[in-house]
């Protein structure tokens, strides 16, 4: 607890709350936070007394701006440079009685600051020891359906186990999530898929119901039997391939040798687009193939899978408001996801030459080092790939990933010329074609057969 004692905003809330005669409580994360040892920029605050007049003392005190909000409670939000501090009124008559409503045992634990000591009746402090999340009432999931997905989001972020009960009242509970707004569903997906090692508890997820209630089509992947090159059925590989995926950024740097910093700074910039969209698209990449089936002779097929897989995405991209940028790079996995086995059976062939390896690039750019990834992923969750195998294939991507760090800056580099120069030239041209000639334009270009903006028109025009 000694990040909260030293806390020099709570102290200057302390004496606030005694100048403006309130009887002010920290609760919540900020709480459970302190007693794992971990800092936080947001307080919360529990208040028995003059609520706009604390909070106000406490925006003029520390020179921020204070907000507020009337919901099912009123409560002031204060701005300030370090922190964001909610002030609350009470969701009952004593403090015992707003904990009870909470939603886990580890988020109600009550900080008094005017005695310094911890108020515990749920036994919150027990279970942060035992890493352990447990709901704090059977009408905790009534109350707010979203804490199915928080309490899953809370214990991957914590590595802790969900208590055996808790776990049936979200099962029994499921049904209710479609009650709650997707902006909020979907913000909680965010975060979850932002951490790593999440695996464990997105099996759980689904032992419960969630995902097929959040995404009803994935429930018709369950018992989908694929052909003889894959292990398990649709659902199962899927879940394995965000398990392979998980497993590759954890593993990153000895997959990808010396160039793995340079990868992981891509990475890291995009992060919260790249995280999200690759573990969405390990959900939904094989999404169509129960509406694709087919068997002929006995041999199980897949037909243009991808093409109804992102379509179902696109589905749910619409009801889930992940943004553009996620919803984008999820749909250029989920259609291209194929491509990266066509391009290793070449390599393993030793038939893999530059200029394939460029006409990858051009096509898909800094994000075919991820289309990569996933595809590694993808691989290795057929379930039966032998540890040489496994090798071999990061071997592949290790090459591929060296291989475009070598073109990286003539890759980025303007092309000798654009659609504009084309239609210039000529004007009746279908459009359509103009970005496949320009990609032909610019992998002449990077293996040095073309240097000038004329010869680069005099290819257009056979390209036409």
């Amino acid at each position: 607890m000694d990040i909260i004692k030293k806390d020099p905003y709570l102290e200057q809330i302390r004496k606030i709350s005694k100048r403006c005669g309130v009887k002010a409580y920290l609760v919540g994360g900020a709480t459970r936070d302190a007693l794992l040892n971990k800092q936080t920029n947001d307080y919360d605050f529990v208040v028995f007394g003059n609520l706009e007049k604390f909070a106000h003392a406490i925006g003029s005190q520390l020179i921020c701006k204070a907000i507020k909000y009337t919901k099912k409670i009123t409560t002031y939000r204060i701005f300030c440079s370090l922190k964001t501090i909610d002030i609350s009124e009470p969701r009952g008559s004593i403090l015992e009685k707003d904990l009870l409503k909470r939603d886990f045992t580890i988020n109600s634990i009550a900080y008094d600051l005017e005695k310094n000591k911890l108020i515990d009746p749920l036994g919150g402090i027990y279970d942060i020891e035992k890493k352990i999340i447990k709901a704090n009432t059977e009408n905790s999931i009534n109350d707010d359906p979203l804490r199915i997905l928080r309490g899953f989001r809370l214990a991957a972020l914590f590595r802790f186990d969900i208590e055996p009960k808790t776990l049936k009242l979200f099962s029994d509970k499921i049904y209710l999530i479609k009650n709650v707004s997707r902006e909020r569903i979907t913000e909680e997906l965010k975060l979850f898929f932002n951490f790593n090692e999440t695996f464990v508890y997105l099996l759980l997820m689904d032992k419960v119901g969630l995902i097929d209630t959040l995404f009803d089509d994935l429930s018709l992947t369950n018992g989908c039997l694929q052909s003889s090159k894959h292990l398990y059925d649709v659902k199962t590989h899927s879940l394995s391939v965000y398990n392979y995926i998980e497993w590759a950024i954890e593993r990153i740097k000895k997959i990808l040798g010396k160039t793995y910093k340079k990868y992981l700074v891509h990475f890291a910039a995009e992060r919260d687009t790249l995280m999200p969209a690759l573990k969405l698209a390990a959900l939904f990449h094989d999404s169509g193939k129960p509406y694709a089936k087919i068997v002929v002779d006995g041999i199980v097929g897949f037909p243009k899978h991808e093409t109804k897989s992102s379509e179902i995405f696109e589905k749910y991209a619409k009801l889930y408001p992940f943004g553009k940028k996620i919803s984008k790079l999820t749909k250029f996995f989920i259609e291209n996801h194929i491509k990266p086995s066509n391009l290793y059976k070449i390599w393993s062939m030793g038939e893999l030459d530059d200029l394939t390896k460029i006409d990858f690039f051009i096509r898909y750019g800094e994000h075919g080092m991820d289309l990569l990834l996933f595809a590694l992923a993808d691989t290795l969750a057929k379930g039966k790939i032998s540890a040489l195998k496994k090798e071999v294939y990061s071997t592949f991507l290790k090459e591929m990933v060296q291989f475009y760090y070598t073109i990286e800056q003539k890759l980025k580099g303007k092309t000798l010329i654009d659609g504009h120069d084309i239609i210039n030239k000529y004007p009746n041209i279908d459009r359509r074609k103009i970005k496949e000639i320009l990609n032909q334009i610019k992998k002449l270009q990077l293996i040095g057969v073309l240097k000038t903006k004329e010869e680069a028109l005099k290819i257009a025009s056979r390209l036409i």
